[in-house]
């Protein structure tokens, strides 16, 4: 079993969109690519699911297909599941703060983030390198 953690954070701007990064503290699985190097844990998952590149706006910016998101208020619980290997992507807390949950409620959507980094700042550099991915999932905020 994969335990995964999930951070809440919110966008800058008049119309900040609530945003998740998901994260875990193993990052590789037992398969490994021909030059021996370890394969990303959410590989398959980021290809199944229909991720796009952190840095690819347009592919992201529409709500992903078969994706959706329940944010229940009164105990801070995130529910997240997508296609294939998607399917109960997250279940659990949020610790998310007063700001996180009027952007949910205004926006009604939620960006995702993921990328093999142990820390969501560490995000920035997986941008960097080219390994960072987004989703934009419609959510509802009960």
């Amino acid at each position: 079993m994969i335990t995964m953690y999930a951070w809440p954070s919110t966008a800058d701007g008049p119309d900040a969109l609530p945003m998740v990064h998901f994260t875990t503290e193993e990052q590789a699985g037992g398969e490994v690519t021909p030059e021996g190097m370890p394969v990303w844990l959410f590989d398959t998952a980021i290809r199944d699911g229909g991720w796009a590149q952190f840095t690819d706006f347009d592919g992201w910016s529409v709500p992903a297909p078969g994706w959706r998101a329940l944010y229940r208020r009164e105990d801070d619980f995130l529910a997240v599941t997508g296609p294939g290997s998607c399917e109960g992507w997250y279940e659990g807390n949020l610790g998310a703060d007063e700001e996180w949950v009027t952007a949910a409620g205004a926006q009604q959507s939620l960006v995702l983030l993921a990328a093999p980094v142990q820390h969501p700042s560490l995000y920035g550099y997986a941008v960097e390198a080219g390994a960072a991915f987004a989703l934009l999932v419609p959510l509802m905020v009960v």
